[in-house]
């Protein structure tokens, strides 16, 4: 039998790409997986890997994806070669193996590309070593891994502490006491807890508001009405009395402060997006298609999950806080996650920490920062449930914990951090209250956390207390 010729060989490679695209062609409701999942670079052909790239986009820009809308994108001159893919690919149903023998091919061939690089062009062993590394990671698991070795880590160490290079560029939220000793980066994920009606909604349009001057900032609203987010950003920014522009009472005060803000509020590159129903892959797409660089999403339990329903919630939580974390890291976005807290028992009062995140511990497990934002204790005679708010540090891979009351107005829905006789921001610690022995009994005891004094220090005093 006469061997394969160097064509043949190509056109029987090309068979796996042109089921994927007749797939995808045949069943539109597979492009939501088939983009998290197929590799552009695995297409050798330019006219399979154009389509798809087509479908891509269409899928990103929450358009229909299907046959007519593909071809309308890269033109008529396609009709009749995705007629065709359609005709020879036998089902749908068998993507995924048409997909991975795709892959499988493609990596085949990169692998040989390396193998000849070397015939040609290796003189010494050092000219081996960079492509024979890039072969293990191609078989190891079909795709390069992005690895440095202990040399090049240090090189980029050093060129990154040069005074001359440029600084690391760090977001900040706008309150001094977050800001102070700051290292959140885009690529992070930052959790901001809260009970209903504690005003975490109010504390993040502030914080988007303020990173808005800087980035392109997506709010993703799946439980608030846009035009109430709008409402609350204006009374916020204009500090114009939330029931006057609910009641449509302004007086001319207020529109002058509107008018003195409307400037500085038309600059900054904020987006409201109505987000009900919306998975992790929607939320996903509209970031890349508006091109934001900060996500906050009100409030992360309300997205719709994209494993079975039939799968425990705290599965289906899990899987809703891992995907987050992967398009975090994987597109250098920032993404800020609003959560519920479990309720406490009716009458009961204790300080929340960041295991009463609802539904999943795995939202703790992923998040880079965890606030967590409540009202004071109803017995703490220094604070009122109503016009105060403690703000806490739960969790900080890189930074200080603490604990730092705010003023919260509520009419104007603004937070503001408290401050000493000195105008220095006030830290607060809690301390046990009698013996730990016996705190501890009595917790057991109630079946709940025994209520704390609380010690004011500021933070320059406090400095960089572990809670």
């Amino acid at each position: 039998m006469a061997a394969m010729s160097r064509e043949d060989r190509l056109d029987h490679q090309l068979d796996a790409e042109r089921g994927v695209i007749g797939s995808l062609l045949i069943d539109e409701s597979l492009v939501r997986e088939m983009v998290s999942v197929v590799d552009t670079q695995d297409f050798l052909n330019p006219a399979n890997r154009l389509i798809f790239q087509a479908a891509r986009q269409l899928f990103r820009d929450g358009k229909p994806v299907d046959a007519l809308t593909i071809r309308d994108r890269v033109g008529s001159q396609y009709s009749d070669y995705m007629t065709q893919l359609i005709e020879i690919t036998p089902t749908s149903a068998n993507w995924r193996e048409y997909a991975a023998l795709m892959h499988s091919q493609t990596t085949t061939q990169r692998i040989k590309n390396l193998a000849q690089y070397i015939l040609e062009n290796a003189v010494t062993l050092d000219d081996c070593r960079h492509p024979c590394a890039d072969m293990a990671q191609l078989l190891a698991d079909g795709r390069r891994i992005d690895a440095w070795t202990m040399r090049e880590m240090m090189e980029d160490f050093f060129r990154a502490q040069d005074p001359d290079a440029p600084a690391p560029e760090y977001v900040t939220y706008g309150l001094d006491v977050l800001d102070q000793r700051n290292y959140t980066e885009l690529g992070d994920v930052v959790m901001i807890g809260g009970y209903p009606s504690d005003g975490k909604t109010a504390l993040a349009l502030m914080m988007a508001y303020h990173m808005a001057a800087r980035y392109k900032v997506g709010f993703f609203s799946l439980e608030t009405d846009k035009r109430k987010v709008r409402d609350r950003m204006v009374a916020s920014v204009a500090q114009i009395d939330f029931d006057a522009i609910k009641r449509r009472t302004l007086t001319e005060s207020d529109w002058a402060g509107l008018a003195a803000k409307s400037t500085d509020m038309s600059k900054r590159d904020l987006t409201v997006l109505r987000a009900a129903g919306m998975t992790v892959a929607d939320i996903q797409s509209a970031s890349q298609a508006y091109g934001f660089q900060v996500v906050v999403i009100d409030y992360v339990q309300l997205i719709t999950p994209e494993v079975s329903r039939r799968a425990p919630r705290s599965e289906q939580m899990a899987d809703v806080s891992r995907a987050l974390h992967t398009f975090a890291q994987s597109s250098g976005t920032l993404v800020i996650e609003l959560a519920q807290l479990t309720r406490q028992e009716r009458g009961s009062w204790r300080e929340p920490d960041m295991h009463d995140l609802k539904e999943s511990g795995q939202f703790e497990q992923d998040a880079d920062i965890i606030f967590l934002l409540y009202r004071p204790s109803p017995s703490d005679d220094t604070l009122d449930q109503e016009k105060n708010r403690i703000l806490k540090i739960a969790k900080y891979k890189e930074g200080p914990r603490g604990r730092w009351p705010l003023y919260f107005d509520g009419p104007k829905q603004t937070f503001s951090v408290m401050t000493d006789a000195d105008g220095k921001a006030v830290l607060r610690q809690l301390v046990n209250a009698g013996k730990k022995a016996k705190s501890k009994n009595k917790a057991e005891a109630q079946g709940q956390q025994t209520m704390s004094e609380f010690r004011e220090l500021s933070a320059e005093e406090a400095g960089d207390i572990p809670f």
